[in-house]
């Protein structure tokens, strides 16, 4: 098999789970190509990795049979937007924290590994949103796997915001914020902000108020269908998807929140549900 591997140095016990990694591979006599994610990449925000794959590493990409991600979330998502653009999936190592998205723990490599190379294993996809800006798209804000947030800016003490959907006004409210997340990141910062666990494979965005001055306001859930606008007639907007780069937007600009183009896939081994990894997961958080 052909891997693209992608190593995030900035956790502690990744160089010796690629040195493991990498000894099952040459043994398996499997093809690999590293792609360094340095402390340089990580301390510049978690900019698109894809802008800095050179010709040869983005026809290997091409041309791999998924990509293999060593760290935490937030490596499994940068190389989900990446590798989206292939129409590669990703199968994530954790060598974070808690590691959601995570298929495989260090202890259980040389039997995953068994398990591609027979490909007995499925490939599942996520949908990401993304977000343009009166009616322009925006780079930045091209691809978000687990959410979309809109803040006040610094210089506000709160912010008003004005909601709509297929055209039909929702509500106006004022808060510090709003969280546009999909399935996948219902359990990411939507969670902690109160909103409800989805199931990933549910096409669907979950709106959650942050902080938000009035107690009748709760999250809400769409169908991915629908066409939902926002804006703040007399405040500027901070706007953040999947907590990289930041887009500043002026009063009365209207954010459209719509599917992105690009969807995510990811090895799925079938070894547990997801609500059995959430319960699991969620009591290593607590």
């Amino acid at each position: 098999m052909r891997f693209f591997i992608v190593p995030n140095y900035g956790k502690r016990e990744t160089e010796e789970i690629l040195a493991e990694l990498l000894r099952l591979l040459e043994q398996g006599k499997d093809e690999y190509l590293v792609f360094p994610l340095d402390r340089e990449l990580l301390e510049a925000g978690g900019e698109d990795l894809g802008a800095r794959l050179t010709e040869s590493q983005r026809d290997f990409l091409a041309g791999c049979d998924m990509v293999l991600s060593i760290g935490g979330d937030g490596t499994i998502i940068h190389c989900a937007r990446f590798a989206s653009a292939e129409n590669r999936p990703v199968v994530g190592i954790n060598a974070g924290h808690l590691g959601f998205l995570a298929q495989m723990e260090r202890e259980h490599i040389p039997r995953y590994l068994e398990q591609l190379r027979q490909r007995r294993y499925h490939v599942t996809v996520r949908n990401a949103l993304a977000a343009t800006l009166d009616g322009e798209e925006c780079p930045e804000l091209d691809f978000a796997l687990n959410d979309i947030v809109l803040s006040k800016t610094p210089e506000e003490n709160i912010a008003c915001f004005e909601m709509r959907c297929n055209g039909r006004k929702i509500d106006a409210y004022r808060a510090d914020g709003v969280i546009f997340s999909t399935a996948t990141g219902s359990t990411a910062y939507a969670l902690s902000a109160g909103g409800p666990v989805l199931d990933p494979r549910l096409k669907a965005t979950v709106m959650v108020p942050i902080c938000p001055h009035a107690i009748s306001i709760r999250p809400m859930v769409f169908s991915a269908e629908n066409h939902i606008t926002i804006s703040s007639p007399d405040s500027s907007l901070a706007i953040i998807a999947d907590g990289r780069g930041r887009v500043t937007v002026p009063p009365g600009c209207v954010i459209d929140i719509q599917q992105s183009r690009y969807e995510a896939r990811f090895v799925d081994f079938h070894d547990q549900e997801f609500f059995e990894i959430l319960t699991i997961k969620i009591k290593q958080r607590g």
